[in-house]
């Protein structure tokens, strides 16, 4: 996919790339400005000297190459340095604008919020405001906020902080590509509206689109209609059904759901019909154009502004300056054009799954097509041959592209994509052309009503379509996890092949097969990333403590205090029990036995280890007769360490997530007398205790 004749022809592509590879490096090597401020000096006067007559050709283009790096490199450190600095610990008076519509869940009240420390001392170097996620408890004062209201609370803000428990989802990755600085629980009535804060631009836009999905309850779509139409026209997903979320992924249509150039290029089609331009009048041209880039940008502001939208409103102003400049625009050149303006921005997007998926995407499409579409002959044949073939070459496309970050950030390929894009693309046409007329002709009650009759029967169709596609066998394919490097691997691995399928060279061919080979050789080399499945998990939990033991042939159990009605378990367990795809565990919460193991008077003998959890200060009463491992010790915990080691001498400590911070700090305080070696799960996060014959092995699980 990558050639000189490409580069040449695009000459912005070959500024995104290194300022991509500046931006991953300074994000995985960590530089400090102070090194990088002189390597742009440096390679900007190399690149000025190269525009000298007399200068070597090769310096110009190797001081731009390396200044774009820097530049990278530069933005995305100074991005994280903003962030780099911690709130005051402990409790102190802040005050908070709320900056998106609060998210009600069961008991708590999720806001993102603009937060400011008003109490006096702050520390040195700390940081005084930024944007957290606020967590309230459930009332109804909590439920009757909204956007741009400002509330004042008293709690502790902390740093996001990954729990380490396996396959878990990268909390502070996403905190990051938010730019979220911080998260906090505030508990009982530590807080109040202060005010109804004026709103922003941002904050209108969120108003709209609230006013919007309002408007579409009063015209009668509910339930999966209308999270389907939310999703689709203003991109609002926070109370799409799960359930049906998880039919478009395996049915390969989740690109519907998620806002992007499919639905402005919809819009943008729509427009032009609506505007048909008349003549080649310049100032018609300009009109026309600019009714057209100022719709789609306030669309893109209404959706909230996400990568993929702001890529696609980039690239159609670039094609809409061309026509008024009667240039031609290379699609490739926009690309790039919208890939370095975000990143110089939002250095951090480029670690977002959307920005990955939408640019790789669109450049796939770009680069591919012409070729698969001259393979497939499709200007010999009829309209419906046409457009069946481009959609097929448009959804292949858009998947050799992803499937690396499909791969390494999912784990699943649908294989009924490119069955599913033939039908829902226009469907998502005509529902986006509907809802345009039903809000345009609203005022006029015959008309508004049947478009609300038809959008309500197309938008039934599309969901229906998408769950029997879903329920088809073999919808998914699961694919095994694999490291970033592996995905990189991957990446080229496609280059290459697609390299010698555009050029019809060999030895592009032979790199394709030579990067599938060093990932052979690094997966023998390495072994199997799960290289002892069996064993006792003990999960970073801080509701309840949670062990999880896994047979070698997959069978699994979950082991807690409490109930399974009662526990706090999927959070943490549940990605990995996806990723190694074992079956559903049997939940125990008392006396248990079975082949594998037995579970009696909270102690468990498994694989000829001995692990006792005490979450109770109960223990003195039920001492365990044999010599324990492993001591695991959880809420309710009271008892002296000193006489906790006199009955159990040989027992290696874990502390779970569960105890108290003041029994943790005074256990700690009290091991640390006694020269007590200690495992404090809140820090280390997830453990495996792992049976060796007559000795056991605790094995952190954090990152894996």
């Amino acid at each position: 996919m990558v050639s000189n004749s490409l580069f040449g022809s695009n000459p912005l592509l070959k500024l995104a790339m290194p300022m991509m590879i500046g931006v991953v490096v300074s994000r995985y090597c960590m530089p400090g400005t102070a090194v990088l401020l002189p390597i742009l000096a440096v390679s900007l006067f190399v690149l000025l000297f190269g525009m000298w007559q007399n200068a070597p050709k090769w310096l110009f283009g190797a001081g731009i190459v390396v200044f774009m790096f820097a530049t990278g490199a530069y933005v995305e450190c100074r991005q994280r340095e903003n962030m780099a600095p911690e709130w005051t610990a402990g409790r102190r008076l802040y005050e908070a604008r709320l900056l998106e519509v609060p998210l009600h869940k069961g008991t708590s009240t999720k806001v993102l919020a603009n937060v400011v420390d008003v109490d006096s001392g702050v520390a040195a170097n700390a940081r005084t405001q930024g944007e957290a996620y606020i967590y309230l408890p459930r009332s109804v004062e909590a439920d009757v906020l909204e956007v741009g209201d400002v509330i004042r609370f008293k709690s502790e803000i902390r740093l996001p902080v990954n729990a380490g428990n396996p396959a878990e989802f990268d909390l502070c990755g996403y905190y990051y590509i938010k730019g979220v600085t911080g998260s906090t629980f505030v508990w009982g009535d530590d807080w109040e509206r202060v005010c109804k804060g004026d709103l922003n631009l941002a904050m209108r836009a969120l108003e709209v689109r609230e006013k919007v999905v309002d408007r579409y309850r009063t015209l009668g779509f509910k339930d999966e209609d209308l999270s389907l139409l939310s999703a689709l026209t203003i991109g609002e997903k926070r109370d799409f059904p799960q359930e049906l979320k998880e039919n478009y992924a395996a049915a390969g249509a989740s690109h519907v759901l998620a806002l992007s150039g499919l639905h402005l290029g919809i819009l943008y089609l729509l427009l032009t019909m609506l505007l048909p331009l008349r003549g080649r009048a310049i100032w018609k041209i300009v009109l026309r154009e600019s009714v057209i880039v100022v719709a789609l940008w306030a669309f893109a502001y209404i959706a909230g502004l996400p990568a993929s939208v702001v890529r696609s409103a980039i690239l159609f102003t670039l094609m809409s300056l061309g026509r008024c400049l009667r240039q031609d625009s290379s699609s490739v050149s926009s690309l790039a054009f919208a890939a370095i303006t975000m990143l110089l921005f939002s250095p951090h997007l480029l670690f977002d799954v959307s920005f990955q998926l939408s640019f790789s995407a669109v450049l796939a499409i770009l680069l591919l097509t012409p070729h698969l579409q001259r393979l497939l002959k499709t200007d010999e044949h009829g309209a419906l041959y046409r457009y069946v073939a481009n959609l097929f070459i448009l959804t292949f496309a858009a998947q050799i592209g992803t499937l690396p970050f499909v791969w390494y950030h999912f784990g699943v390929l649908p294989l009924y994509s490119l069955l599913t894009n033939i039908f829902v693309v226009p469907l998502a046409f005509v529902i986006i052309a509907l809802t345009l007329l039903m809000l345009l002709t609203s005022f006029i009650a015959p008309l508004r009503l049947l478009f609300t009759v038809l959008l309500q029967y197309v938008t039934g169709v599309m969901n229906d379509g998408i769950s029997r596609v879903a329920s088809l066998p073999g919808a998914s394919l699961s694919l095994p996890s694999i490291t970033a490097w592996e995905a990189l691997l991957v990446a080229l691995f496609i280059v290459a092949l697609s390299y010698a399928f555009i050029n019809r060279k060999l030895w592009p061919a032979l790199l394709a097969v030579g990067c599938m080979g060093v990932m052979s050789v690094v997966n023998i080399a390495v072994g199997d990333k799960e290289e002892n499945p069996d064993g006792v998990i003990v999960y970073n939990n801080n509701k309840n403590p949670l062990l999880h033991i896994v047979a070698s042939g997959g069978e699994n159990w979950l082991l807690s205090t409490v109930p399974q009605l009662d526990a706090e378990y999927e959070y943490s367990s549940t990605p990995y029990i996806k990723r190694e795809k074992l079956p559903e565990p049997v939940w125990v919460d008392g006396d248990y036995e079975c082949d594998a193991f037995v579970s009696k008077n909270g102690a468990v003998m498994y694989g000829g280890m001995k692990i006792k959890l005490l979450a109770d200060d109960l223990w003195r009463e039920n001492i365990f007769a044999e010599p324990v491992d492993v001591l695991i010790l959880g809420r309710g915990f009271l008892g002296p360490i000193e006489e906790l080691v006199e009955v159990y001498p040989s027992a290696c400590i874990l502390l779970d997530a569960s105890l108290y911070k003041r029994s943790r700090e005074r256990i700690l305080r009290e091991c640390s007398l006694l020269g007590v070696e200690v495992v404090d799960i809140s820090r280390t996060g997830a453990v495996k205790v792992v049976p060796r014959g007559e000795n056991f092995e605790i094995i952190p699980l954090r990152g894996k």
